[in-house]
């Protein structure tokens, strides 16, 4: 006979690689008329979560290929306002949580940990609490919204954050990031920091204040005295993903190309299923000076068909809005990676188009170079021997008028 509660949910869903876990789930809580969706893959975790709507769910710390508190921290930052205050219940395997785990469990906070294996007395509870933790989540995350609304609308920063130091007793930790959001998108880094630091003095090893000075160091651009404080804040709670990619930009900006190459492949690794995040890591090299470093993380990272994929339609794209200097740059940036692979031969051809839109003698000669470089790797491509005959016959006409 089936059971109802009002503190349960009609759904859960479990992501954990070794599908008897929630197989094992499934006829007990039928029971309470709550079903389970499972997912013992990175892809049907991505899925479930997307496109159903779960109050709880349950996923495994050491979960592969992602480890299950990254995917918590991507789903806390999903677009959807409502996802990001689901409610997390953590599956160990281990009675020792480890160090990684551990401090990232104490920073992300509002996590529970269940050890396996558990029977369904174990369970309930938990599901229970994290009924009331959504409830909660949501009613912050509603406020939270709201105070930004009011403020981006009105401009009133005090009496926005009247509203929050109101709300501090109840709201704790969660209340001064609020705070700090609004000290922020008021350029107001230095008042911040003015809030922070002696919150920091009587708590050093405090997680959050450490990532709200670190935060507001790199905005007021002080990136030596930034890293300090990421750095031992990373080293609290490794795996925070924000926090490395923040380290590898301070790194960028102290002239340090390999250390920050060091933090993209940290952050690559909780990413595995973003398979273009490597190119935009790429772009910020370039963008800082660091072509060489640029190009050898790509050959480390990418495939040459991906090189010329994606710098070929990123340039396609601007070319399109008429965006020619910045197509151009991309086309440049992937004859950089691989430069002797064939299939370049595209990306040599919509130099040529590039150059044609600017319908000077030295535009047209260039076109006709990269076009001849280009049937040197595809000696078939009619597009190109077509256009490389127009070129030639308008450069002949060119000449004739002198």
């Amino acid at each position: 006979m089936s059971q109802t509660n009002a503190n349960m949910p009609g759904k859960i869903l479990v992501v954990d690689d070794d599908p008897s876990v929630a197989q094992a789930l499934d006829e007990p809580l039928s029971r309470y008329n709550m079903r389970v969706d499972k997912a013992s893959d990175l892809a049907t975790a991505l899925y479930h979560f997307n496109t159903s709507r779960y109050e709880v769910v349950l996923v495994e710390l050491e979960f592969a290929p992602l480890p299950g508190l990254a995917l918590v921290q991507k789903w806390r930052a999903h677009e959807i306002e409502d996802k990001r205050s689901v409610a997390f219940i953590m599956l160990s395997g281990n009675k020792s949580l480890g160090s990684t785990n551990e401090g990232l469990i104490k920073e992300m906070g509002d996590l529970e940990v269940l050890n396996k294996p558990f029977g369904i007395l174990q369970v309930l509870p938990y599901i229970s609490r994290g009924v009331a933790t959504k409830k909660r989540l949501a009613a912050y995350h509603e406020m939270k919204s709201r105070i930004v609304s009011y403020y981006t609308k009105t401009n009133d920063f005090e009496k926005a954050a009247e509203q929050v130091q109101k709300k501090l007793p109840e709201l704790g930790s969660k209340g001064l990031h609020i705070l700090y959001d609004l000290y922020e998108k008021g350029n107001r880094f230095e008042e911040a920091l003015n809030v922070v630091e002696p919150l920091l003095e009587r708590d050093p090893n405090n997680i959050g204040l450490l990532n709200a000075k670190g935060r507001l160091l790199m905005r007021l651009g002080r990136f030596d005295e930034a890293k300090a404080c990421l750095t031992r804040a990373d080293e609290l709670a490794p795996q925070n993903i924000e926090r490395i990619n923040e380290l590898a930009t301070a790194y960028l900006n102290l002239k340090d190309p390999t250390s920050a190459v060091k933090k993209f492949k940290e952050v690559l690794e909780l990413n595995p299923e973003k398979a273009d995040l490597k190119f935009e890591m790429f772009s910020k090299l370039y963008d800082f000076g660091y072509d060489d470093d640029a190009v050898q993380f790509g050959k480390e990272t990418a495939k040459p068909m991906e090189i010329v994929r994606h710098y070929n339609n990123k340039g396609v794209l601007l070319s399109k809005d008429g965006k020619g200097d910045g197509a151009l740059t991309e086309y440049g940036r992937a004859l950089q990676f691989f430069p002797q692979f064939k299939e370049n031969y595209r990306i040599y051809y919509n130099i040529a188009l590039a150059k044609c839109q600017l319908k000077t003698r030295e535009a047209y000669e260039e076109a006709a170079k990269h076009l001849r470089r280009c049937l040197e790797l595809s000696p078939e491509f009619d597009k190109a021997k077509n256009t490389l005959e127009s070129i030639e016959k308008i450069l002949a006409n060119k000449k004739k008028a002198g």
